[in-house]
């Protein structure tokens, strides 16, 4: 007699026998991503894929890092997931997930996150002070962001280590999937480089695991068990998940869009958070 879920029940001589089969794997979490600071990225497939992602609406972003230091001097600012300067007419910005170094005259320790368009302030957002002291060197860290967007601005929270980070937070417009009708373009938008259309690109040591992208604003329920105490746990089933980059030797995404990202020079490690 089969129960389903893979579970068949029969008998011989009297005994009953239970078999286990078609059970799915246990969730596994092996690798990352480790990016060397020299050329190495992770771009998608073309410059509109993530504003169209989460440009529209809500947003919350989920990634953990690992670096020999948050806050190194002389770089202006390090990024820990996405920094894009694009210049086409007018300025373009697109940074998630930046923290200002050691010498930065008004950010220094600071996260930063912006995404403008010329003069159009989607978001800009400023740590009221320094996250240094939440972040731990050479050790893995999580990160999330969220924004929520209302009728004509969008406001922001910020978690770092499951603890929430005290912002300043300001926008002038909300909606940064396209501009008036021409897809939204801020350039190569990449993991593991800083990269600049008018200029050379530079380049991050990082390593980067389970990178979550959803459609909603995660409660501070839903980050504390995102978090999961330090150790990654499965997010396929996550409500609103529109991205979910594993890093397991590839650039998959296994949310049902399907953006993979293409892996320049970077090589995957079995180093992760644990």
């Amino acid at each position: 007699m089969n129960l389903g879920l893979g579970v068949s029940i029969g008998s011989q001589s009297g005994d009953t026998t239970v078999v286990q089969k078609g059970l799915p794997p246990s969730f596994s979490n092996t690798k990352s991503i480790s990016f060397d600071g020299v050329n190495d990225k992770a771009s998608f497939a073309n410059n509109q894929v993530l504003p169209e992602l989460i440009g529209a609406g809500d947003f919350s972003i989920s990634w953990w890092s690992k670096a020999p230091s948050f806050s190194p001097p002389g770089n202006g600012y390090k990024s820990t997931l996405f920094y894009s300067l694009y210049f086409a007419g007018n300025f373009r910005t697109f940074v998630i997930g930046a923290i200002g170094d050691s010498g930065n005259s008004s950010h220094a320790g600071k996260f930063y996150s912006q995404v403008a368009n010329g003069s159009t302030n989607y978001l800009t957002v400023t740590s009221s002070n320094a996250i240094t002291s939440e972040l731990t060197n050479n050790d893995w860290n999580h990160f999330v962001f969220t924004s929520s967007a209302g009728a004509s601005s969008r406001t922001h929270t910020l978690y770092v280590n499951n603890t929430a980070i005290t912002l300043t937070s300001v926008s002038s417009a909300v909606d940064f999937s396209d501009f008036g009708g021409v897809a939204a373009d801020f350039g190569d938008i990449a993991l593991g480089a800083t990269t600049f259309n008018a200029g050379s690109d530079s380049y991050e040591n990082i390593e980067t695991d389970e990178l979550v992208v959803t459609n909603n604003v995660l409660s501070s329920s839903d980050v504390s068990d995102i978090y999961n105490s330090g150790v990654p746990k499965d997010e396929s089933k996550r409500s609103g998940l529109i991205g979910y980059w594993r890093f397991e030797d590839n650039g998959d995404d296994s949310s049902s869009n399907s953006n993979a990202l293409t892996i320049t020079g970077a090589t995957f490690t079995d180093d992760v958070p644990s």
